[in-house]
């Protein structure tokens, strides 16, 4: 994707973990809605995201998006746009119809930016935060070369290879776990999943990493250790829902 400024986190408040939708009527349910600045200003090319990168529209020339033939149950909406802050939301489809909802984005202060020279390659401006971050040590780091040379062809298989990763396999879904093991006592099952951010998204711990081609992949963080995990990344989490450590993609 294509961003001017470094992607930024999420606000702490308000995320929520994406619940996996079930099944509704086959008709399925309509999202829209417009994207706008907070002076009512019309924000053409937002990024829209339904439950994914794999799910992602831009707002046309009204500002506008749509969705079709959405199925019942919880969905995670992702809204952002260079130079705005982010914003996420749910919502929850219940039978046919149509759902609406406008967003306004607050504009970034440009002051609290790192500076990224306009001379820098696009990809190279999203990732500004992947090499500040990196160059701190703490935590596992790939590139899109390192990435590449892992085995496997499928996502879950090049992760494992990442210390500390476990993956949980469910049906045909993978989910990234740490190896920590819960102690007697702690909520939350044995298996205990990470979170997962993509492109500055919270997607939450129920992501199927393996929806994601492993050829568009730029870079990849991992924090195993609560204490390693950068505070912009690392949200309160839902009573009952717990996560433990982060995974942080960035796609080309």
């Amino acid at each position: 994707m294509s961003n001017l400024t470094p992607n930024l986190a999420f606000p702490l408040t308000g995320l929520i973990v994406a619940i996996a939708a079930h099944a509704a009527g086959a008709q399925g349910s309509t999202f829209l809605g417009r994207v706008l600045s907070d002076s009512g200003m019309i924000l053409v090319g937002a990024e829209v995201v339904l439950n994914g990168p794999q799910n992602m529209q831009r707002t046309n020339e009204r500002g506008e998006f749509r969705f079709s033939a959405i199925p019942g149950g919880y969905h995670v909406v992702g809204v952002r746009m260079p130079g705005y802050a982010p914003r996420i939301d749910t919502i929850e489809v219940e039978g046919a119809g149509e759902i609406q909802r406008n967003y306004r984005l607050s504009r970034l202060d440009a002051t609290k930016l790192p500076e990224v020279p306009v001379t820098v390659p696009l990809l190279d401006r999203k990732l500004v935060e992947f090499h500040e971050r990196r160059k701190g040590g703490v935590g596992r780091f790939l590139d899109s070369t390192e990435f590449a040379n892992r085995r496997g062809t499928k996502m879950s298989d090049r992760l494992a290879s990442l210390p500390g990763v476990n993956i949980e396999r469910f049906g045909n879904a993978r989910f990234v776990t740490n190896a920590r093991v819960r102690t007697p006592g702690e909520p939350g099952s044995p298996m205990c999943r990470a979170l997962v951010w993509i492109d500055g998204v919270s997607l939450g711990t129920n992501f199927n990493v393996d929806e994601l081609n492993p050829a568009t992949i730029a870079a990849v963080e991992w924090y195993a250790g609560t204490l390693t995990i950068p505070s912009r990344l690392a949200p309160p989490p839902r009573i009952g829902e717990p996560y433990c450590g982060v995974l942080v993609i960035w796609l080309r």
